[in-house]
């Protein structure tokens, strides 16, 4: 080992690194599997740039999502049968409210007249009554006293005869009998009539089947046994054809005034529906070309849009303005898509190429030498690589690389940089080719593909397997950890030199080392370092070392997954922010 190794202090053991099946997408970069890229993008368009996972996923076209829905089946009414139906509903009850209160009130008018004039017809009755009582009581005194009924009898007949409200006027003595009588004299005398009260006052009686008002009048004309009686028999018959003549005009007024509510009923709701029709035809016909405009765009017209709807109301105008401008930006949008669907298939087949580039996930023997790599990238594609290729049949050369920055532009510098390395090998003749040799060559490459835009940082290493003598150089890379399985000493292979393409002129040279048996040797890119966890502390170097030490007695392939794990888990819940490459050779050879 050369004396300018680096000690570095021990630190506690991991959990390893689970088996194949649990890695991320991201983390397969070393297959050749590639089924994305030739996946028809008709209605699949390839995942976002800037996926953590740098995985392809499937995103379905708006347009091309499925079948539109078959309005037919939508049942109900339409809006202007709507708008029509409850309008028409409410001019009905209106109009029945307007001719009940209507009806009601000419009932009730009605009926006050007939009480007032039934009121006043009985006032009249009562007051006639009672001044023909008080005549006949006056005229009939001095008769009564000398007994004249035949006189009587003639005053109470003269007195029907002129009026003929009145159909009978009775004559009683105290005793109840029966005096005279407008009918005419009676056979019996003595005739008893039923007990009346010698009293003023209106009682209502029926007389030969009609309704009539008896009026009685006290007779005082000096008899020890008290008061005579007059008894006036009044028809009612004219108050009863008053009243049912206004019982008539009551329902003819009644039928006139229903039948003429029904008719300005019946021609409010022709007006109103003629209006409504109208209406609801200017609101609904712009909202119906709206609802075909949509269902065109949904079928992927795009050049859809909807004309002024004059009229219609300011919401229904709002309405096609809005869908006019939804329509313009899902045209943009759409458009945006098929860009970035064009660009995403493109970075596919980037990601295709550098996978097609970069060696394979599985670990290659060479020798005594087994050696493992792994890209991790932050995005679809990255900007780290690495390589590994026989020179002859002694000497193996491996380098890794990682251009500053992430995403598409990196993954072609990087991919130029490896096709690069791999033609650098190829200038002079093996015996010729060395690690100085091999990072300049690197260097121009990148500085003329670059063009000083892109710089990266890179380690080379020329390693004869038959010995485990190693010549390496760097430009600005982080220097790989040595791991001796059998002494538990872990050291470094430092080499200094400048990022890689920035010049043309950069100068670089080359150190060598002598690897013993049971070294493990890890390259490794800044982006496992720099890891970050939930409070933002890195992962760091001495976290990576003693990962290296806790996983060493496993294959190149399983330390490197363990390394791997250790760092996934140090960040867990944090998203990758940079390009991880991980590279172990392990130099076991026979005892």
């Amino acid at each position: 080992m050369s004396s300018t190794n680096t000690r570095l202090k021990s630190a506690p053991a991991s959990d390893e690194f689970p088996d194949d099946a649990a890695l991320p997408p991201s983390e397969r970069t070393g297959t050749q599997e590639v089924t994305s890229a030739r996946e028809s993008t008709a209605t699949r368009l390839t995942g976002p740039l800037g996926l953590a996972e740098g995985g392809t996923r499937t995103l379905i076209a708006p347009l091309e999502a499925g079948e539109l829905p078959n309005v037919a089946q939508i049942k109900g009414l339409r809006l202007d049968q709507i708008l029509l139906l409850t309008t028409g509903v409410l001019v009905v009850l209106i109009v029945g409210l307007l001719a009940a209160l209507s009806v009601a009130s000419t009932k009730s008018q009605f009926e006050e007249t007939a009480l007032v004039s039934k009121e006043r017809i009985q006032e009249q009755a009562r007051e006639l009554g009672q001044t023909v009582g008080q005549t006949i009581a006056l005229t009939s005194a001095t008769n009564l006293r000398d007994n004249n009924y035949a006189f009587l009898e003639e005053v109470a007949g003269s007195i029907v005869k002129t009026n003929p409200n009145i159909l009978r006027v009775q004559i009683f003595d105290p005793d109840g009998v029966r005096m005279a009588d407008s009918e005419g004299a009676s056979e019996d005398k003595e005739d008893v009539a039923p007990v009346r009260r010698a009293e003023r006052r209106l009682v209502s009686a029926f007389y030969r089947g009609q309704p009539i008002s008896e009026i009685q009048e006290p007779i005082d004309y000096g008899s020890s046994s008290g008061k005579g009686l007059v008894v006036i028999s009044y028809s009612l018959g004219g108050l009863q054809q008053q009243l049912a003549s206004l019982e008539q005009d009551k329902r003819a007024t009644v039928r006139a005034t229903t039948l003429r509510m029904l008719g300005l009923g019946l021609g409010f709701v022709v007006l109103a529906g003629v209006l409504v029709a109208y209406q609801s035809r200017r609101i609904t016909r712009p909202l119906g070309m709206l609802t075909g405009k949509v269902m065109q765009l949904a079928a992927g017209n795009l050049s859809a849009r909807a004309g002024t709807a004059q009229g219609a109301g300011r919401e229904v105008v709002t309405l096609g303005v809005v869908f006019n401008h939804m329509a313009e930006r899902i045209k943009v949008l759409l458009e945006d898509v098929r860009a970035k669907a064009q660009l995403e298939r493109e970075v596919s087949l980037a990601r295709t190429v550098q996978e097609t580039l970069l060696p394979g996930r599985e670990g290659v023997q060479v020798g005594p030498l087994r050696i493992a790599g792994l890209v991790v990238t932050a995005d679809a594609c990255g900007g780290d690589w690495w390589f590994r290729a026989a020179l002859d049949d002694r000497r193996i050369v491996i380098g890794i690389g990682d251009v500053t920055g992430h995403g598409l532009s990196t993954s072609l510098v990087a991919t130029s940089a490896t096709s690069g390395f791999a033609s650098a090998m190829t200038l002079r003749e093996p015996s010729q080719v060395n690690a100085q040799m091999l990072i300049t060559a690197l260097n121009v490459t990148l500085a003329n593909v670059g063009r000083g835009e892109h710089q990266m940082s890179s380690a080379l290493a020329v390693i004869d397997v038959s010995n485990g003598y190693i010549d390496y150089a760097a430009g600005a890379h982080p220097s790989p950890l040595v791991f001796n399985k059998r002494s538990g000493q872990i050291a470094s292979l430092p080499a200094r030199g400048p990022l890689l393409g920035a010049s043309v002129e950069s100068q670089f040279t080359s150190r060598q080392a002598q690897l013993r048996p049971g070294d493990v040797v890890v390259w490794y890119t800044d982006g496992l370092t720099e890891a970050r966890d939930n409070a933002g502390k890195l992962y760091g170097t001495q976290r990576l070392a003693a990962a290296v030490q806790a996983h060493a007695h496993l294959s190149a392939e399983a330390l490197r997954d363990a390394v791997l794990a250790d760092a996934r888990a140090f960040s867990a819940g944090q998203p990758q922010r940079d390009d991880i490459t991980v590279v172990v050779a392990e130099f076991s050879p026979a005892a």
